[in-house]
């Protein structure tokens, strides 16, 4: 648990350094968009990819499915609670259900796992990433939109982060090395993830107006439902998996990404589908900034049950 808290102390102190960047205009809003496309179209595909660059193990690849089912079942679960919760008539309910419903299991989460458990639960987190993905496109638009179509979903589930995970796998499972000249600089470009997320983040949060969305009770209610409710319903559900012997690596790196805050996501999708991206903002500033203590708190409670990977 010191390891968790310590990890997260790290991140903050970068992400802070990327507030701080972002006040003084150092990382302009321009600037943000050219780093986060960096790091959404190289550096964390990279990072994917490059996890599956190891000695082909079946209890490695029967963890990865285990993770893959595991994660459709907790997105189906918290999905079906977060469209209970929030009717679809209320004003901003697609902005609100897509802030509960994803989490920032990449911005947040990758680093968090990375720090915690290197490449090895990296390669674990890249199941729940890919999931993410699918439903952003496919559930997010319709959420946002209101309709979907066949035709742009098939073209932008095409993602980068998507096709890394399909290529590792396939690397993985044919046992295909990459020689030493290649593999060791897209390992650097991937060991980029973690500062280059937290800055990102950071600078987000600069262009937040957070005294505003500090005095919004709806905020922290959302809240409370992102970063405690749903994460403890996933705690609750993946502890019963621990009885069928699920390994409790995977199982703590499945819970971190549940837990983590409202995805950065939903700001894009705001601004590229005419929502409230204000409000996005929000959100993300609030959900992000209470994570630094309920994250841990979160891992915390999973310890108890004797089953954590974390210590």
């Amino acid at each position: 648990m010191q390891a968790v808290i310590t990890k997260i102390a790290v991140m903050f102190i970068m992400m802070a350094i990327g507030f701080l960047l972002g006040k003084l205009k150092i990382i302009t809003n321009d600037g943000n968009r050219v780093l986060s496309n960096i790091s959404l179209f190289l550096v964390s595909p990279l990072l994917s990819f490059v996890s599956y660059q190891r000695e082909f193990s079946p209890s490695i690849a029967k963890n990865l499915l285990v993770t893959l089912g595991l994660t459709a079942l907790l997105y189906v679960v918290q999905i079906a609670v977060v469209l209970l919760m929030i009717p679809k008539k209320r004003c901003g309910s697609a902005i609100e259900r897509m802030s509960l419903i994803f989490s920032n299991c990449g911005y947040i989460g990758i680093p968090l796992v990375q720090s915690v458990f290197g490449n090895d639960g990296i390669i674990y987190l890249t199941m729940n990433i890919a999931v993410f993905y699918i439903l952003t496109w496919t559930l997010g638009v319709s959420l946002m939109t209101g309709k979907i179509s066949v035709k742009q979903t098939a073209k932008n589930l095409c993602t980068p982060a998507i096709l890394a995970v399909v290529l590792g796998v396939i690397f993985f499972v044919l046992k295909i090395d990459l020689p030493d000249i290649i593999h060791e600089p897209l390992q650097s470009i991937g060991d980029m993830n973690t500062p280059l997320a937290m800055l990102i983040a950071g600078s987000t949060l600069a262009g937040t107006n957070l005294i505003g969305c500090l005095k919004k009770l709806r905020v922290y209610l959302l809240s409370l439902v992102r970063l405690i409710l749903l994460p403890l319903i996933c705690a609750a559900i993946l502890f019963c998996f621990s009885f069928a012997g699920a390994d409790p690596m995977v199982l703590t790196i499945v819970l971190i990404a549940a837990a983590c805050p409202s995805a950065v996501i939903t700001t894009m999708f705001s601004h590229r589908f005419g929502g409230d991206s204000v409000y996005a903002s929000e959100i993300f500033a609030i959900t992000t900034i209470l994570s630094a203590a309920t994250i841990p708190l979160i891992m915390w409670i999973f310890s108890l049950t004797g089953i954590s990977a974390v210590i």
